[in-house]
């Protein structure tokens, strides 16, 4: 019996240890006084590195061992100015093409009673082209890249490849 508890020990700390490598989404609340009828759910998913919210810098606590992860988290309502990195791989047929930016302000202002997703995209403009940048959607994603481009309610267009 001994040897089956510590077998399982072994499994739950390894799965653990796994998970923190892998870059598990976050949960949290940025300010748990806010009442949740002045706060949203803001999911920052794929391609996004917040470094800043509202100018408080929060790297440490949203990117724990500093590891690029999809983070959940419930922010107060209004105007936000977040300061991130973006990183974005575009498939074009047999070749891939990197897009990597840092320092990158984006304003938004976050309505109560709405979730949220703010991820990178791509979308096809052309047979030969593609766009991408950052878009917000309207929807809290659970893998941090919602599945359709359209229905996004905010674009910010980086370039064209």
């Amino acid at each position: 019996m001994k040897n089956r508890k510590c077998m399982w020990a072994s499994v739950v700390l390894c799965a653990a240890l796994f998970a923190g490598c892998a870059g598990v989404p976050g949960r949290f609340a940025f300010d748990e006084t806010v009442p949740a009828e002045q706060s949203t759910l803001v999911v920052f998913g794929t391609g996004i590195r917040v470094l800043e919210y509202n100018g408080i810098d929060i790297r440490t606590g949203w990117y724990p061992n500093d590891k690029w992860r999809v983070n959940r988290i419930t922010l107060p309502i209004g105007e936000t100015t977040i300061l991130f990195n973006y990183f974005n791989t575009i498939n074009m047929g047999n070749t891939a093409y990197y897009a990597h930016s840092e320092d990158i302000t984006l304003k938004f202002t976050f309505e109560a009673g709405k979730e949220y997703t703010v991820a990178s995209y791509t979308r096809r403009k052309g047979l030969f082209t593609k766009e991408y940048g950052v878009a917000v959607w309207e929807l809290a994603s659970q893998t941090g890249s919602p599945a359709t481009v359209e229905n996004a309610v905010k674009f910010w267009k980086f370039g064209e490849v």
